[in-house]
């Protein structure tokens, strides 16, 4: 819930360089405004106007809200809740910057193409790992931050590359004169999984020629574990009966509701079930002591289902026993963070200049621990502790795997185990720069400015990765027999099928100690950057002075990622591996701004404004690039104001998409393969004809169950990568009458970029399967499917290339809708606040003819919006906020229509059933009251007031292989979604 004092159609006014700037929305009526920069622009003015939209969000309206971090404001802005943002929820994901970052992706085109600046100046990149970019919003100085300033279109020709979505620019208090401490927390209702708590001090001064301030903060999210809240335990089925529209999940036995499964997913515990034929059925028989013999659906098993192993023992379906392992509910939903930030600025009149200075040092410790399957094909010469199949008198018909042309049986092991991954993260930047103006009497560049600066930032980020030694496991059992051929087994034996081991699902605390495995990396990431800037008025036309402001700059950016040996030679069991991950780059840059007032005063044209600006880059690694736009401001009538921009931008490759060493993970078969139970004998099966018919034109049977081992995904830096470039465009209608203090804007934009870079993944496959010209579509290239019938891994798709690559486009197009209010009503004043974003396509053409728009799917809503009422009385403030997130639907893009679609989908029991692959619109409210004295303020609150739950949906279906959408619990899983539930909240602040 974000909102806060929007300046409706004015410019966010002023950057680090201006020390008497005040938001235009708390201007008082008729006071005069010092010259500003405005963001977005680099010329000085005095208007409130801006060319192009921007959103501001104040720490006031924030704190209200219940917001106490940065990253949680920015990402929940309107601007950037359309789209899945980088937060701590993804514990158990690879992503860009390492475990525990925060990073903000206006328009859902990456946050590597949103620049965040503080102060008007860059910020650099921070976290772990080989992929590090973007700005880790961890790194921002919370505690003396004033308000947050979103240009919601491209900016490159001002600000350089990454500007290619907007910039967000961060400004701190510059008037601090005295000291306040502050502490703040959030509690929710179930102990304190998911808490959150602040506390900071600030001091500063106003001298006589300058001023200084510093400030410090220590913050900390506690862990919210998937233990801590009982529905993200319990993965249902969630399916529906297609002609009455009742539930028809699974009944459990033992609790006659409908069944849970555990949160990751994983299956433990169990015995694959074959057919005669060897094809795997969707479900897995369990282990069971007790409780009848169920029969097992199909009857593929021997009617006793008796287990020879174990005397006792029997075959029994999944709704039989508990399917939630022990170690799930300890795992990690919400990652555990403490973060450390100490920053100061400060800035001294020299009488020629002004010298000033900035300094941020930050430290963040998080942590992830999740759960992994270890799922080996056992050999089947392994002795009999270690594959039972082996043990006298075992008979086991159509329990596991017949190795071609042998008779033996190989079983799957299936037991679950944790692995965790920690950070330690420094940040230092440091800033030093002079200031002034020309002299008094120079004709033109009488009032021109002037400003150097000079910035050295340091990101040192420690990580490790804990998990399965690989070497020593497949040393235990003999090597997994689907990846190799069976050696002798040296040192410990580990055996997968002891009593134990299937009773719990997972390994004995002796094995696991054996086999646990600790590896250390360290990444570094340094950015020098030298800038000179003057501006000010070159002459004047009839209409007004035209302004300009030139300047040139300078960029070293040096990335050194190193891990540690077990994770550069795949030494961890089926969990990600790294390379070392090394190289710079230096840009040097020139660009210039022009704004000429070229009409004044006419029927229709109160005024009439042009702005051009333009930048010339020149990289060591690409050459030279210009980036150019043009706006005009149109003030029709003191209430009517139309504006307008079209510009390039341009982002060069980081560091990490050109020299990323391979990193490599494991995917399962259920996750990247269309083709698996494409048509099964019983029925159902995926919707889309193209994928069927490529798929049977590979000789691959309908009812193929998938049962292979996890296909291996390598991503790494792309060869001969293009810089990207985009064009945008936006156009707006701004009201403010002068009958009601109410201004309203509506803006309009449209962002491409082509030749954009980007990591396609496993989705490569699914494109094509779903491609009308298979198998040569050139994401056919992209994946191996092994098609040799004697393999042990026949029809599994063994190996997948994610590495970075120019595709041909990505397109954003929508509406904004920003609006504030405000009234005198009774004693106090009433003041409504409200930002929403309609996007109109989210779309990607990977390969020319190859388009898909994900807009409006889960996890990508097309519309989102924010609202802040306020009454503010004498000394007391309340606070009604709003967040909206709009109706998500995956069937338009799967069947064409926003109706759910007549089943044709079966359980594993072969009955059939619709699956709910939509989330509902809903609003998240919250109330709150501040009360302030002269030296202290105290505000009491509550967050998700009635306590919404996010929308429960079906598992994915996978009709196209190239989009579906995650789910904690039976959630879905998406970053515009509160998992932790109603908070109370309260913020004490005492000023001295």
């Amino acid at each position: 819930m974000i909102a806060g004092v929007i300046a409706v159609g004015a410019p966010t006014l002023a950057t680090a360089q201006d020390t008497a700037a005040t938001p235009a929305a708390a201007t008082p009526e008729g006071t005069e405004v010092d010259e500003l920069v405005v963001t977005g622009s680099r010329i000085r003015r005095n208007e409130f106007n801006s060319i192009s939209p921007v959103q501001v969000i104040t720490s006031e309206g924030s704190t209200l809200a219940g917001l106490v971090s940065g990253s949680e404001i920015l990402q929940g802005a309107s601007v950037s809740a359309g789209s899945t943002q980088i937060n701590s929820q993804f514990t158990g994901f690879v992503v860009n910057g390492g475990g525990g970052v925060n990073t903000v992706s206006l328009r859902g085109l990456g946050d590597q193409r949103t620049l965040v600046l503080l102060n008007g100046r860059r910020l650099p990149p921070a976290g772990t790992q080989g992929a590090v970019a973007a700005v880790d919003l961890n790194i921002l100085p919370d505690a003396i931050v004033e308000r947050y300033e979103i240009l919601k279109d491209g900016a490159s020709s001002i600000y350089g590359s990454d500007a290619v979505a907007g910039v967000v620019n961060v400004i701190t208090r510059n008037k601090l004169d005295g000291g306040r401490l502050e502490a703040s927390g959030n509690f929710g209702g179930g102990g304190d999984g998911g808490n959150e708590y602040t506390f900071s001090g600030a001091y500063g001064r106003v001298l006589d020629k300058g001023r200084f301030q510093i400030s410090g903060q220590y913050y900390e999210q506690k862990a919210l574990k998937y233990g801590d809240r009982k529905d993200l335990m319990c993965q249902e089925q969630y399916s529906f009966d297609p002609t009455t529209g009742a539930r028809n999940d699974w009944i459990d036995v033992d609790t006659g509701t409908y069944k849970c499964t555990g949160p990751s997913g994983a299956l433990f515990n169990y015995i694959p079930v074959y057919s005669s034929s060897g094809a795997f059925y969707g479900s897995r028989a369990r282990i069971s002591t007790d409780g009848p013999a169920y029969p097992a659906n199909p009857p593929i098993v021997a009617a006793s289902n008796a287990d020879p192993r174990l005397p006792g023992y029997r075959f029994a379906p999944l709704n039989d026993r508990d399917t939630i392992n022990a170690l799930e509910r300890n795992a990690d939903f919400i990652s555990p963070t403490k973060r450390y930030t100490l920053y100061a600025d400060g800035q001294y009149d020299l009488n020629f200049g002004e010298l000033y200075g900035e300094f941020l040092g930050h430290q963040r410790k998080s942590q992830q621990t999740n759960l992994q399957q270890l799922f080996p094909i056992i050999a089947p010469e392994a002795p009999c502790d270690v594959n039972p199949f082996n043990c006298p008198g075992a008979s086991f018909a159509n329990t596991a795997q017949t190795i071609p042309g042998t008779g033996l049986y190989a079983p799957q092991a299936l037991a679950l185990t944790p692995y965790k991954y920690t950070q330690d993260v420094t940040v230092f930047r440091g800033v030093v720069g002079l200031r002034g103006k020309f002299g008094e009497n120079l004709g033109y560049f009488n009032g021109w400015t002037w400003d150097g600066y000079a910035s050295f930032s340091k990101n040192r980020g420690k990580y490790s990765l804990t998990g399965i030694n690989s070497q020593k496991f497949l040393d235990g059992i003999g090597g997994d027999w689907a990846e190799s051929d069976f050696t002798p087994i040296v040192g410990r034996h580990i055996n997968l099928f002891s009593d134990e081991v299937l009773r719990t699902g997972n390994l004995t605390a002796d094995d696991y100690a054996y086999l646990k495995l600790t590896d250390k990396g360290v990444t570094d990431y340094e950015q020098t950057i030298a800038e000179f800037t003057v501006s000010g008025d070159l002459f004047k036309l009839p209409a007004g002075p035209v302004s300009g402001a030139f300047g040139v700059s300078y960029r070293h950016d040096k990335l050194d990622d190193k891990p540690g040996t077990d994770l550069t030679t795949q030494n961890f069991y089926n969990l990600a591996t790294a390379s070392r991950t090394k190289g710079s780059d230096t840009v040097k840059e020139a660009y210039g701004e022009l704004e000429a007032p070229i009409l004044k005063a006419l029927p229709a044209i109160e005024s009439l404004t042009v702005n051009l600006s333009g930048r010339v880059s020149d990289y060591d690694s690409y050459g030279t690039n210009y980036t150019y736009k043009a706006g005009l401001n149109w003030q029709i009538t003191p209430a009517y104001r139309l504006r307008s921009s079209y510009g390039t931008s341009f982002r060069a490759p980081a560091l990490f998409e050109l020299n990323l060493g391979d990193q490599g993970g494991y995917l399962s078969q259920a996750s990247v393969d269309p083709c698996i139970r494409y048509a099964p004998p019983e029925g159902g099966g995926v919707s889309n004809p193209t994928i069927a018919k490529n798929c049977a034109a590979q000789g691959i049977p309908g009812d193929y169950g998938g049962n292979n081992p996890s296909a291996f995904i390598v991503t790494g830096g792309g060869k001969d990568l293009k810089p990207e470039k985009s064009k945008a465009f936006s156009a707006g209608f701004i009201w403010t009458p002068d009958f009601a203090d109410i201004n309203i804007a509506i803006d309009y934009y449209e962002i491409e970029v082509n030749d954009q870079v980007t990591s396609n993944g496993a989705a490569v496959i699914g494109q094509c399967y779903a491609a009308a010209d298979f198998p040569t579509n050139p994401f056919c290239s992209l994946f191996t499917r092994d098609l040799d019938p004697d393999s042990s891994t026949y029809l599994g798709i063994t190996d997948i290339d994610g590495s970075f690559r120019n595709i041909v486009s990505q397109t954003s197009r929508g509406i904004d809708l920003t609006a504030r209010y405000n009234r005198d009503i009774g004693p106090g004043k009433l003041t409504l606040d409200a930002q929403f974003s309609y996007t109109l396509e989210d779309s990607q053409e990977l390969f020319p003819g190859s388009t898909d728009d994900f807009n409006g799917v889960i996890g990508e809503p097309k519309v989102v919006g924010n609202t802040q009422l306020r009454y503010r009385w004498n000394d007391f403030t309340i606070a009604w906020s709003t967040q909206f997130v709009g109706h998500q639907s995956n069937y338009d893009y799967q069947f064409g229509t926003n109706l759910s679609p007549p089943s044709n989908y079966t359980t594993p029991q072969g009955s059939a059933f619709v699956a709910k692959n939509h989330a509902e619109a809903m609003w998240y409210h919250g109330l709150s009251v501040r009360y302030e004295a002269d030296k202290w303020e105290g505000i009491v609150g509550v967050t998700n007031l009635f306590n919404e739950a996010p929308p429960k949906v079906s598992p994915a279906l996978q009709d196209r292989g190239n989009f579906t959408y995650g789910r904690v619990g039976s959630y879905a899983f998406a970053t515009q979604y509160d998992y932790i539930g109603r908070q109370v909240f309260v913020n004490l602040t005492h000023r001295f």
